[in-house]
């Protein structure tokens, strides 16, 4: 995906996940809730992949080498699944991006 479309995400900012946010495990999916509980999102595999690197430790670029990485066979569409996942994250306010 071109970075253009997405000036937020600038390939090096750094996304940092709010810390009162957890992944909650049902049996039927993984859940993104806040500390009072409340469902905020459902996350598929690839999403609570993206969530676990929030950590402001990687970079967009970063991330997205090593997803790429771990799954080269999904190369071609895992940056527009990052970039998905991350708009929707900051959408909901549950991320923040340092520089």
């Amino acid at each position: 995906m071109n970075l253009e479309a997405h000036p937020q995400l600038p390939d090096d900012s750094l996304p940092v996940r709010d810390a009162s946010h957890k992944i909650r495990r049902l049996p039927c999916c993984l859940y993104l809730e806040d500390s009072e509980g409340k469902t905020l999102i459902k996350l598929n595999d690839s999403s609570s992949l993206v969530w676990s690197l929030c950590t402001g430790e990687f970079s967009v670029r970063e991330m997205i080498d090593l997803l790429e990485e771990s799954y080269p066979d999904a190369g071609d569409v895992i940056a527009k699944d990052v970039y998905r996942v991350l708009d929707e994250f900051i959408a909901e306010d549950i991320i923040e991006l340092k520089s």
